[in-house]
Formats: C-alpha cells, structure tokens, sequence
C-alpha cells in the first residue's frame, strides 16, 4: 500500500471533483479523495496501479497533475522570519 499527494490543476467546479473521484475509485485497489478548494488529491493504492498511470488518467480529464513532495515543501520553506519574502 502506499499514499501520494497530489496537485491538480484545471478544475473548475465541485462536478470535476466527482469526475475523479468516479474514475479512479471504480478502479480495483485505488481510492482518491480530492479537495476542489485547495487543488489536492490524496491518493491511496492497495493494488498493482502504477503512479504514471493514474495520473494519466486523471490528465486525460483535461487536468494538470504532479507528485506533491511533502519532503520538499519542508525544505523550501523560509527559515528567515515568521513572514517570508
């Protein structure tokens, strides 16, 4: 088993969300919960689908994905202040 985050850009309405939601769930072993309001796709599989693909799905709904790497996100953020530049 194993948990991606994900951005998706494109969607435009709360529908898109079901859109994705319909098409991967419906897949064996797949299960995705998406938030319209912060663009955010968790993503979690217990069966054989490879990463590339479901997001070849989802991309082939019109929408743009990418891998969030939380581990980066960590990294980026500014050390200098409370508020960043």
């Amino acid at each position: 088993m194993w948990t991606k985050k994900l951005k998706i850009d494109g969607m435009t309405c709360p529908s898109c969300v079901d859109g994705i939601e319909k098409k991967l769930n419906a897949l064996d072993g797949v299960e995705i919960k998406v938030s319209y309001p912060e663009g955010i796709g968790i993503l979690t599989v217990t069966g054989d689908a490879r990463l590339e693909s479901l997001i070849e799905h989802i991309a082939q709904k019109g929408y743009q994905v990418k891998e969030i790497d939380d581990k980066r996100a960590e990294s980026d953020e500014c050390s200098v202040s409370p508020r960043c530049c």
